[in-house]
């Protein structure tokens, strides 16, 4: 859904029997917008988005304006026995859509009377070569075009299954693509863009063991206690004859089950892997909603590096200890950077960038090789 979105007027119709609440959002001008193509992907004329702004030159417009986008948004009261896909039908819209404007963690749960926005339609289109990222992961070191994917890629339409969608491509199974896009019970959702290859991975949830460098002020009983273990164990591990003796720098070994750490404790969160994001970008991550200010911690060892960017606002590039990049964009404001353990407290969710306006998140991404990978089966993995 565009950002920066507020309400500016409302006005009250019935549509499905229920009440529907109609609402004017603001959209940030990006690069090569222009204010035809702004109109067209709105379902708004030139001349409304001209007079609802004032413009006397239809053709200046600058990078940053903020445009009000007359009447476009409507919020709708769902009445008993409505479906989402019901409801997202009657508006010209798609289930996933209203499921990711309204921070639905399961799209298929809804009840009488809850008010749920319905987004401004967005146009896209399918193709053989690969589109745009979702731009959240503006400044990251990892947003180069992928290395080990062929670049294909589908717009599942609606009533298209996995089996269906891998028939239409030679040596392509459902399985593949499952893999390639991270998907977990098969469940996809229609307009997401879907890549036909690529490596699956899952980090975490290991039986071996991870390390821990030694902090200021540690302890051995809260470094046992941060990983579910206990002291005994931990200096048995690490040959410790003296419990209450350990340095600064020591790297400790600890049990590889808990090294993969939940990076927004209690996020709500649900499979929003490739879902279009404006024009001809897609979402190469998962967000994470949670409260305003809420830690952000650090799921592996590694490096951490704080970039900004007019995108993803404030955001880290962790250099994980596992081989894998992570990113997290819209924080409020950094934590800890440099070497960091798993754990710590890298940052705190915000709305930078281009976020302002909307619910406070994470976007979390992970990279392989340079490769955007899907979020969702690490998080699920470890019960994040």
């Amino acid at each position: 859904m565009p950002v920066n979105r507020r309400a500016r007027a409302m006005a009250v119709g019935m549509v499905l029997a229920s009440t529907v609440l109609f609402l004017s959002v603001d959209y940030t001008v990006e690069q090569g917008d222009t204010l035809t193509e702004i109109a067209r992907d709105h379902d708004v004329s030139v001349s409304a988005l001209i007079d609802a702004n004032g413009i006397k030159n239809p053709d200046l417009i600058r990078i940053g304006q903020v445009l009000v986008i007359p009447g476009t948004d409507k919020y709708h009261l769902v009445g008993r026995g409505e479906t989402l896909v019901r409801i997202a039908s009657a508006y010209g819209t798609s289930a996933f859509s209203v499921a990711r404007a309204n921070s639905l963690s399961d799209p298929d749960r809804i009840y009488p009377g809850q008010k749920l926005l319905i987004p401004t339609a967005t146009r896209s289109s399918g193709g053989s070569k690969s589109g745009g990222s979702d731009g959240e992961s503006e400044g990251s070191t990892n947003s180069k075009p992928a290395r080990n994917r062929s670049g294909e890629y589908h717009i599942v339409k609606r009533g298209e299954t996995l089996e269906s969608i891998a028939a239409k491509y030679k040596g392509v199974s459902a399985d593949d693509i499952a893999r390639a896009n991270g998907i977990v019970g098969g469940r996809i959702f229609t307009g997401t863009r879907l890549f036909l290859d690529g490596p699956g991975y899952v980090g975490g949830g290991g039986s071996g063991t991870g390390t821990y460098e030694v902090k200021k002020g540690d302890r051995l009983g809260d470094i046992a206690a941060r990983h579910s273990t206990t002291i005994s164990k931990l200096a048995s591990m690490n040959d410790i004859s003296d419990v209450n003796r350990i340095r600064v720098g020591q790297a400790l070994q600890v049990p590889g089950g808990s090294t993969w750490v939940c990076p927004v404790k209690g996020a709500r969160y649900f499979n929003d892997w490739g879902f279009p994001r404006g024009k001809s970008r897609y979402h190469e991550g998962t967000d994470l909603f949670a409260k305003y200010g809420s830690a952000v911690r650090a799921p592996v060892s590694g490096t951490v590096e704080l970039k900004r960017g007019s995108l993803g606002g404030l955001q880290f590039n962790l250099h994980g200890s596992d081989g894998i990049e992570y990113l997290g964009s819209h924080l409020d404001s950094a934590g800890e950077k440099g070497k960091v353990s798993a754990g710590d407290v890298i940052g705190y969710v915000g709305t930078s960038g281009n976020a302002q306006g909307t619910s406070p998140h994470l976007h979390f991404g992970m990279y392989l090789n340079g490769l955007a990978i899907n979020a969702y089966p690490t998080l699920e993995a470890n019960g994040c």
